[in-house]
């Protein structure tokens, strides 16, 4: 099956009933906490807003009283375009902690996906599963390296251009997290590593479009079992490639 094949045999599992009920559970699931989010942080949605503008004060003044900022404001970038890039960076930021929420509720029913796709697909590899301390090493550890490199970025969130490196944390998250969803419910750490080593162009280039399909505004979000079905049938299959060695 190739990676043009798997993302074709992968639409028709995602728009299984089951599937597309499960996305709208945890779409709705996610909505709820967004504002149970902003009922307990702000209290209601124009507390928010005033809270947004008080800050867009606040920035405004930091660049007029610091001379540093006033120089950048003059001869880079004026203080509407910092004000623009506030509000997007704003934006961007929230979209992805949707993306990260959904994502996070779709993964209690990853499990489902991946015995479903086995079942119909691939009955003849054994799902053997990553140990569970394994598995919260890998994903302790990814968490932490991508908070790290967006804390370290975070300070270019303002220059054009340059910020679009804040992209690399949250592909690398991203990445990582829909590898390691699948494969450690198929794989045992042996298997997992050589996966890595042997496959990692291939699930870098799958991760890479799925990535930019989330890019979509709302539509990129919603579909995010799509991505770890596709992710699915590229493992089942390497899976039992690696199983023949």
């Amino acid at each position: 099956m190739t990676p043009h094949n798997i993302f074709i045999s992968a639409l028709g599992d995602f728009f299984s009933p089951r599937v597309l009920l499960i996305t709208l559970f945890s779409f709705i699931l996610t909505i709820a906490i967004f504002v149970l989010g902003i009922a307990l942080l702000f209290g209601s949605v124009e507390t928010l807003a005033s809270w947004f503008v008080s800050t867009m004060d606040g920035l405004n003044q930091s660049i007029e009283q610091s001379w540093f900022l006033s120089l950048i404001s003059l001869f880079f970038i004026t203080k509407m375009i910092v004000t623009v890039l506030f509000f997007f960076t704003s934006a961007f930021i929230v979209y992805i902690l949707f993306l990260i929420i959904f994502s996070t509720i779709v993964g209690f029913f990853s499990g489902y996906f991946i015995k479903e796709i086995g079942t119909k697909y691939y009955p003849e590899v054994e799902q053997k599963g990553m140990n569970f301390l394994a598995y919260l090493y890998i994903l302790i550890k990814t968490i932490v390296v991508a908070v790290l490199l967006f804390i370290v970025l975070l300070p270019l969130a303002l220059l054009p251009v340059v910020n679009l490196l804040l992209f690399v944390p949250i592909f690398y998250m991203f990445h990582k997290m829909l590898v390691l969803e699948v494969a450690s419910a198929l794989m045992n750490m042996q298997e997992y590593t050589l996966l890595k080593t042997r496959k990692s162009i291939e699930l870098k280039g799958i991760s890479i479009v799925c990535f930019f399909l989330t890019m979509i505004p709302f539509f990129g979000v919603v579909i995010y079992p799509y991505y770890v079905i596709v992710m699915s049938h590229f493992i089942f299959r390497e899976t039992k490639n690696l199983r023949l060695l």
